[in-house]
């Protein structure tokens, strides 16, 4: 299948990312400042038009390899420019003829170069890529790797956050619990990203949101959520999807399922799996067959524990409360990707 991509989409990520124009240019991005874009002058509508320090920046942008008919065109952008700086309206600065092509010969450049124009040679893939991986940066929620950390349900941590709540430490619950160190030391980290529990040096502590999930508990001998425990923590993941690795995960499962039961429904948890490591970009991590599973067994444990999915014959159907937790999260996912445009 032969390359499909416009030069809108070239002109779209630099105007919107100057960092990667000034890679091209080799100028320094913060000298930058767009002046116009798809300009329409006498002889037609330049591409880009940047002032960078004391020099007004005519850029002509093509996705194609070099071809002669480019002198002329940008040369009467160039002189359409000049007749505007006379009339005033249009900065009065040095203007540099810039052509971005996919390749060209060295005898194109030389040709550029007798004429004032300088030929850039540039790749659309990588343009493409660096503009994903700059916005990923910007977008925390696309950085937020998932984890598992062996604790296949959120109502197993509950005998440890009360025993904490009395002041007991790792070692004293462990004893307590009759339980490795390890094992405790990963419930809590459960504890940590679901905004119970803070640690500081080695020490654990409840949060406020901790104490009150604690003291929601009417019994404490059962490993199963209270209903008002529910409430409190569905509501807590609902309204921050990107807490942590685990909130954003648990949602994450949670729309697996709602992407897949377009095609089927109840969505039975074979189908679930690949889709769900590879949205949560675990596809390198979590390769091998029982890695998938586990992961996928323990969230699909969180996601019901919270009332977001009913489980029945390892076949889910999505609640009320998740229907109501999808469009929330993409209400909140849309709000986040357009911040990071700013």
């Amino acid at each position: 299948m032969p390359d499909f991509i416009s030069e809108k989409i070239i002109e779209d990520i630099l105007s919107v990312d100057k960092s990667i124009l000034a890679e091209l240019l080799s100028v320094e991005a913060s000298g930058l400042s767009l002046i116009a874009r798809q300009r329409t002058v006498t002889s037609g509508r330049l591409d880009l038009l940047y002032l960078y320090e004391n020099d007004l920046l005519l850029i002509e942008l093509k996705v194609v390899p070099f071809y002669d008919d480019i002198i002329s065109q940008i040369n009467d952008y160039f002189e359409d420019l000049q007749v505007l700086q006379e009339e005033r309206k249009l900065i009065n600065a040095n203007i540099k003829k810039i052509i971005l092509v996919t390749h060209c010969t060295p005898n194109d450049v030389s040709k550029c170069q007798t004429r004032g124009i300088d030929v850039l040679v540039y790749e659309p893939a990588l343009i493409l890529a660096r503009y994903y991986e700059n916005f990923k940066e910007l977008s925390y929620f696309l950085k937020i790797q998932s984890g598992d950390y062996g604790v296949v349900r959120i109502g197993l941590i509950k005998s440890t956050l009360e025993l904490l709540s009395t002041g007991k430490g790792l070692q004293e619950i462990s004893k307590f619990e009759k339980r490795s160190e390890k094992t405790i030391r990963n419930r809590l980290s459960v504890a940590i990203q679901l905004g119970f529990v803070t640690k500081h040096k080695s020490e654990f502590y409840l949060t406020d949101f901790g104490n009150e999930f604690v003291n929601a508990g009417v019994n404490s001998l059962s490993d199963r959520l209270d209903i008002s425990q529910v409430e409190m923590l569905t509501e807590f993941v609902v309204e921050n999807p990107f807490f942590s690795s685990v909130t954003y995960t648990i949602l994450t499962f949670l729309e697996s399922v709602f992407v897949l039961a377009k095609s089927t429904y109840p969505v039975p948890m074979e189908v679930i799996q690949d889709y769900f490591v590879s949205s949560v970009g675990k596809t390198r991590t979590w390769k091998t067959d029982k890695a998938r599973n586990t992961a996928s067994y323990i969230f699909s444990n969180y996601a019901c524990e919270l009332e977001l999915l009913a489980n029945v014959d390892n076949h889910f159907y999505i609640t009320p409360k998740g229907i109501q937790a999808i469009l929330l999260l993409q209400l909140n996912r849309s709000i986040k990707l357009i911040e990071s445009q700013h």
